[in-house]
């Protein structure tokens, strides 16, 4: 019985001794104003604008990509026919091309 109020005397004056110096420690940066919301006050961003660097950052980083596409599809892509360049009767959607168009009965 002794024994283990002896025991529980050293671990609460133990535990008591290491919560004053977190006090202590505690109260000391807060007196000198280096808690951590006045540290991280000045270094937030509000989400409009961390929203508008992301698309800054993409539009950046895409504009190369697009223009090298484009150059791209202008070198594989023949030019397609013009329309004004067939004749009235086959153009597609006309009444004539269809009438021409012989079409399979069944």
């Amino acid at each position: 019985m002794i024994a283990a109020l002896i025991v529980g005397l050293a671990f609460g004056s133990s535990l008591l001794f290491i919560k004053m110096i977190l006090d202590y420690n505690r109260d000391k940066m807060l007196a000198q104003g280096n808690s951590r919301a006045q540290l991280n006050e000045g270094e937030t961003l509000r989400v409009s604008e961390l929203r508008e660097m992301i698309q800054e950052a993409v539009t950046d980083a895409v504009a190369p990509l697009e223009a090298r596409m484009d150059e791209l599809e202008g070198l594989s892509l023949p030019e397609a026919p013009s329309r004004k360049a067939l004749p009235q009767d086959t153009r597609p959607g006309t009444q004539d091309s269809e009438e021409n168009d012989p079409a399979p009965e069944a």
